[in-house]
C-alpha cells in the first residue's frame, strides 16, 4: 500500500442510499472511494483498481456477497485484499459464515460512521504492516542469498590460489609465485570489502548504528577516502582526481559519508576499464553540497540505473577487471545518504560511463 496516496476504498452495495452516505463520509475523511452495485461488477473493478479494502454487502443481487468474497480470495491479484462485511443480517450464523468466506471483519446495519472508520483504520495498519512484514521477509531472504553466492566464489578462488603455493610453490619461478602473492592479496582485499559491505548494511537495517552529525571538511575526508584506492586503480590503469573547494564545510556523521564516498569511489574503479578516469567534485546547491563521482566507464542502462537503489531487484556484476561484489555498496550509501539528510541519484550511458550524486547538509555558516 503506497503511503504516498489516499487509501483505496471500494464500496459493494446495491442500495444507492447506503452507497452515497458511505460515498460522502469517507470521501470527506480523506479516502478515495469507489462504488459497484453488484458482486461480479466488484470483482471486476477490485482486479483492475487493487483497492486497499473492500466494504461488502451480502444481499446483493445475482452473486452474494458471501460468494464475492469467496471469488476475491481465489484470485491471485485480490486475495490479500481485506473485505469487511456491512449487513443488516446481525445472526451468529450469518456472521460466521462472512468470517469462513474470508472477511476480515462484519459490522451490522444500522451502523455508525465512527464505529466503520475505526474498523477501516485498523484493518489498513494491519495491512501496512503485513506489507512491510513482507519486505523485510523478502530483505532478508535476498541478504542470505548475497551471503551464500557472494562470498563462497571469492573463497574458492582464495583456497585454490593456496592450494597451489602450498603443493607447488618451490617448484614455481619467482615471478610467477609474485603473481600468485598478488592475485592472492587482491583477492583477500575484495572479500574483505565485501564482508565489510555485508556487516554494514547488517549493521545499517537494525538501527545500530546512530548517526552522529559534526561539521567536517568535505575536501579532506574524500582525498583521505579517494587515496584508499589509488593502487588497485593504478594497476588497472584508472587515474583518480578530485576538484573541490578547501573551504567547503558540510555536516554529517563522518563515518557514514565515508562510507558512501568509499562505495561510490569502489564502485567507479570497478567499472573503468585501463586509460579510464575517475573525478570526485562537489559544489554548494542550496543548503546542500552537492558531492558528484563521475567516471570513463561501462556505463548502465536505464534499466540497471532504476534498479541501483532498489534491494529487492538490485544485481551484482562483475567489473572491468574481473571484481566481484555484493551489490550492497550502493543501497548502503542511499541508506546512509538519506539518514544524513540528503538524497542521491545515478545517471549512466552504456559505454560512456556514469555520474553518481549525492547530497550532504551544508554547515551552518560559522562553525567549524
Amino acid at each position: 500500500m503506497d503511503e504516498q496516496r489516499p487509501p483505496l476504498v471500494l464500496l459493494v452495495d446495491d442500495n444507492p442510499h447506503n452507497l452515497g452516505v458511505l460515498y460522502n463520509y469517507l470521501d470527506a475523511e480523506g479516502f478515495t472511494v469507489l462504488v459497484s452495485q453488484s458482486g461480479e461488477r466488484g470483482v471486476e473493478l477490485a482486479r483492475r483498481e487493487r483497492p486497499d479494502l473492500i466494504l461488502l454487502d451480502i444481499m446483493l443481487p445475482g452473486m452474494s456477497g458471501y460468494e464475492t468474497c469467496d471469488q476475491l480470495r481465489q484470485l491471485p491479484e485480490t486475495a490479500d485484499i481485506p473485505v469487511i462485511f456491512i449487513s443488516a443480517l446481525a445472526d451468529v450464523d450469518d456472521k460466521v459464515r462472512g468470517f469462513r468466506a474470508g472477511g476480515v471483519d462484519y459490522i451490522t446495519k444500522p451502523f455508525q460512521h465512527e464505529d466503520v472508520l475505526a474498523r477501516i483504520n485498523a484493518h489498513l495498519t494491519i495491512k501496512r504492516q503485513r506489507e512491510e512484514l513482507n519486505r523485510l521477509n523478502a530483505e532478508k531472504d535476498r541478504f542470505f542469498s548475497i551471503v551464500a553466492h557472494d562470498l563462497r566464489g571469492p573463497f574458492m578462488g582464495l583456497l585454490g590460489t593456496l592450494d597451489l603455493l602450498r603443493d607447488k610453490g618451490s617448484d614455481l619461478d619467482e615471478k610467477v609465485r609474485s603473481e600468485l602473492l598478488e592475485s592472492l592479496y587482491q583477492a583477500i582485499q575484495h572479500t574483505y570489502n565485501l564482508l565489510e559491505n555485508l556487516l554494514e548494511w547488517a549493521r545499517s537495517q537494525q538501527r545500530t548504528v546512530k548517526v552522529s552529525p559534526r561539521t567536517l571538511a568535505l575536501a579532506t575526508l574524500v582525498r583521505e577516502t579517494t587515496q584508499l584506492f589509488e593502487t588497485s586503480a593504478e594497476q588497472k590503469g584508472v587515474r583518480i582526481s578530485v576538484d573541490i573547494p578547501e573551504g567547503l564545510m558540510v555536516r554529517a556523521d563522518r563515518n557514514m559519508i565515508n562510507t558512501v564516498i568509499r562505495n561510490l569511489v569502489n564502485n567507479a574503479v570497478k567499472f573503468t576499464g585501463h586509460g579510464g578516469s575517475v573525478r570526485v567534485t562537489a559544489e554548494p546547491r542550496g543548503e546542500h553540497a552537492a558531492v558528484t563521482v563521475e567516471d570513463t566507464g561501462i556505463g548502465m542502462d536505464e534499466a540497471e540505473v532504476r534498479r541501483l537503489f532498489n534491494f529487492g531487484h538490485s544485481r551484482s556484476r562483475t567489473g572491468t577487471g574481473g571484481e566481484h561484489g555484493t551489490g550492497l555498496g550502493l543501497l548502503l550509501a542511499h541508506d546512509y545518504v538519506a539518514r544524513n539528510g540528503g538524497s542521491i541519484a545515478a545517471r549512466s550511458t552504456p559505454g560512456k560511463g556514469s555520474r553518481l550524486i549525492f547530497t550532504v547538509p551544508l554547515a551552518p555558516a560559522g562553525q567549524s
